[in-house]
């Protein structure tokens, strides 16, 4: 399968929550999805059984999640399942929430931290950046202890790296074109 076809699930899907003003609903419902789906092999073998059919199948999903899980996501994971395309679900959120954020003007910014950020850094992170760019911010977190500290953030084409490693790696190339090695 293409990420063609992800992205035309996801547009499809975009199309369908924006009549239905349920835009960050489905978002939400998806990433449930998935990770439900990620993690219970008797829900994704339910979702692949060619056997079963789609109406089985939708009242699976609105049995398993209930209200939590908007029409509009049960019934492109029903088609999704239909097709025989169940490996594409989590390409398919990812590909909707670019979308989404697309179509509502977030920027997304690429977070790595030595640590996990907690929420009053996340939420002071999101509003420096947003305030800097003049548009809402979206982050993406990956902790990675190889930087060793600080923050690598990659927004709007650029990349501000103030991780300890890159502090570091700059004092040794400043230290080693120093005449005398700096004494």
């Amino acid at each position: 399968m293409s990420s063609d076809t992800a992205s035309a699930y996801a547009l499809t899907l975009f199309e369908l929550a924006s009549l239905a003003d349920s835009v960050d609903a489905t978002d939400e419902s998806m990433v449930s999805v998935v990770s439900a789906v990620r993690g219970n092999l008797d829900l994704r073998e339910a979702l692949t059984d060619s056997t079963i059919p789609a109406e089985t199948r939708r009242s699976v999903l609105r049995e398993i999640f209930g209200p939590s899980v908007t029409p509009e996501a049960i019934a492109i994971v029903t088609l999704i399942a239909d097709r025989g395309h169940v490996s594409l679900l989590g390409d398919v959120a990812r590909r909707f929430r670019e979308i989404s954020e697309a179509e509502r003007g977030i920027i997304v910014a690429e977070v790595t931290t030595a640590i996990a950020l907690d929420d009053a850094q996340r939420a002071s992170l999101s509003d420096n950046l947003a305030a800097t760019l003049g548009a809402p911010v979206s982050l993406r977190e990956t902790v990675d202890a190889s930087i060793v500290g600080g923050i690598i953030v990659k927004v709007a084409g650029r990349v501000l790296d103030g991780s300890v490693v890159s502090q570091l790696e700059s004092v040794r190339r400043t230290l080693a074109t120093a005449q005398g090695g700096g004494s």
